[in-house]
């Protein structure tokens, strides 16, 4: 089923590959169908360097029941790509991926910031938190029953940092936004894990990662450049529109622990 988009969903990976934004750290790459079915990229694809072919996958319901199996399970964050779907009609696709830069401010919990012009449509770029290991070890303690898709890996200590943590999180921070998928596509990180982004089709969602991917890298660079400040843009904050060099410029000790 679905051979076309199967193909599509090949020849996007092999760009996230050769661009370096997919490793075998993980990642995961999905589309919403015309049917409204969901393909996803399997478990396992990063462990096989990201070699893949158009069986690779798995087609799920918008529930993560199973429509067509002819690869492994969905990975472990198959949920999170469900939610999203579910939360943002408009999204046609999502990436997810541990790509470098990006990470490097997801390891600090913080926003990534809006330095280049490719990056501005993004608006906010927030990072959601969740103490990974101590969501592990309260599951572990104390397992409560999780409704997990049948159409992912069934890793339920993973799960419940998705489920009990980021879900929440999701509502409140990222669906409300749902009407910006009219104007331009959305992205987020996941405190110490690595970056999504959402787009109306699969083509804008893979050129996203790499512009989130382009600002992060470059935010860093300036602060090596200018002694550790980034200038981060403001477009998205009216207030602020009337301003000098002075009033842009952030230290990024004080960026970091979320201070202008």
């Amino acid at each position: 089923m679905y051979e076309t988009e199967r193909k599509h969903l090949v020849s996007a990976i092999n760009d996230l590959r050769e661009w370096k934004l997919l490793d075998p750290a993980g990642g995961a790459v999905s589309m919403r169908l015309h049917d409204g079915n969901i393909l996803m990229s399997c478990t396992r694809l990063a462990f096989d360097r990201w070699q893949v072919s158009p069986r690779d996958f798995i087609v799920l319901d918008p529930e993560g029941d199973i429509v067509e199996q002819t690869g492994g399970l969905g990975a472990s964050g198959t949920p999170l790509h469900l939610d999203l779907y579910r939360m943002l009609p408009r999204a046609g696709a999502l990436v997810h991926t541990h790509a470098p830069y990006t990470l490097a401010f997801a390891s600090l919990g913080v926003p990534v910031p809006s330095v280049t012009n490719r990056a501005d449509t993004f608006g906010e770029i927030p990072c959601l938190h969740a103490d990974d290991a101590a969501v592990k070890a309260a599951f572990h303690a104390n397992p409560v029953p999780l409704d997990l898709p049948k159409g992912t890996v069934q890793r339920p200590e993973v799960a419940a940092v998705n489920v009990l943590e980021y879900r929440p999180q999701l509502e409140k921070v990222i669906a409300p936004r749902a009407s910006e998928l009219e104007r331009h596509g959305l992205a987020f990180t996941l405190y110490r894990h690595g970056a999504f982004t959402v787009g109306r089709h699969l083509e804008e969602t893979v050129d996203l990662m790499l512009r989130l991917e382009e600002t992060a890298r470059t935010a860093l660079l300036q602060a090596q450049l200018t002694g550790g400040v980034v200038y981060p843009n403001r477009l998205y904050e009216p207030e602020r529109r009337s301003y000098d060099r002075a009033t842009i410029a952030t230290p990024v000790s004080s960026y970091l622990t979320g201070r202008d």
